[in-house]
């Protein structure tokens, strides 16, 4: 039996720390589903741990030195410790499930 299920079509919309960013989240935290509206592009410089499904639209992440572009469908993991900041470039909103990863 999980510690939370999460029924993320009930959950609203909620807004994010960025103003084109909103997210959809259980109450014990973690698990999450992001909407990034295009031109979001995050300022910050992240370094939790992630694991990721996108899916709707193209994710950029952006690594120092490097960026990566992840399309629907996609799943990516970023290790805790590896500096990281996301940004949606293109003209259509991105959607992507988030979970923590240590």
């Amino acid at each position: 039996m999980p510690e939370e299920r999460i029924s993320f079509p009930s959950l609203p919309w909620q807004p994010g720390a960025h103003p084109l960013e909103r997210k959809k989240q259980g109450p014990l935290g973690g698990a999450t589903l992001l909407r990034f509206e295009p031109g979001f592009a995050d300022p910050n410089w992240c370094t939790n741990g992630h694991a990721g499904y996108v899916i709707d639209g193209t994710l950029r992440l952006e690594f120092e030195g490097t960026a990566e572009e992840i399309a629907a469908g996609e799943g990516f993991v970023i290790d805790a410790g590896m500096r990281h900041r996301a940004s949606n470039p293109a003209s259509a909103p991105v959607v992507l499930f988030l979970a923590p990863r240590p």
